[in-house]
């Protein structure tokens, strides 16, 4: 299966947001485990580190970052991809660049908090507890943290 996580889906796991953060983390042990193929945009990284380093400084933020790389994959953002997506004209370009980047790599699913900003992709977005749920359901997987 594979994954492309929307930035906001790294960003709850790697600053622990909440109440965001359990089921981020849940989504992103399929990618500890393999069993799901992780996907962000290397153009999501310049976003992601610059929230991070707010939290933890820059340098912390560029190791936070490399640290997970063998969590999940990037993959690119080519010129055709922006002006294709300009052309698009959606409410949001980077939910647009997402989408772009989720059918280049022939995701299963977008997995996002905002799905309303996905309703023009060709592949479907949902959020990490409507997928979970579908996981659940289809191949009997469930992610939960284990208490101590």
């Amino acid at each position: 299966m594979i994954l492309m996580l929307d930035s906001n889906i790294l960003i709850d796991r790697l600053c622990k947001r909440e109440p965001f953060y359990e089921l981020a983390n849940r989504v992103f042990m399929l990618g500890v485990f393999g069993d799901a193929e992780l996907y962000v945009s290397v153009k999501m990284l310049t976003d992601i580190h610059y929230i991070l380093s707010k939290q933890y400084g820059g340098k912390q933020a560029q190791a936070i970052l490399e640290e997970n790389l063998g969590t999940f994959k990037l993959c690119g953002v080519s010129a055709e991809d922006g002006i294709w997506s300009l052309r698009q004209r959606w409410d949001d370009f980077e939910d647009c660049l997402v989408a772009r980047c989720a059918s280049n790599i022939k995701a299963d699913y977008i997995i996002t908090r905002d799905k309303t900003g996905f309703v023009k992709s060709l592949v479907p977005a949902l959020s990490p507890e409507d997928f979970l749920q579908l996981l659940n359901e289809q191949k009997g997987l469930s992610y939960h943290e284990l208490s101590d």
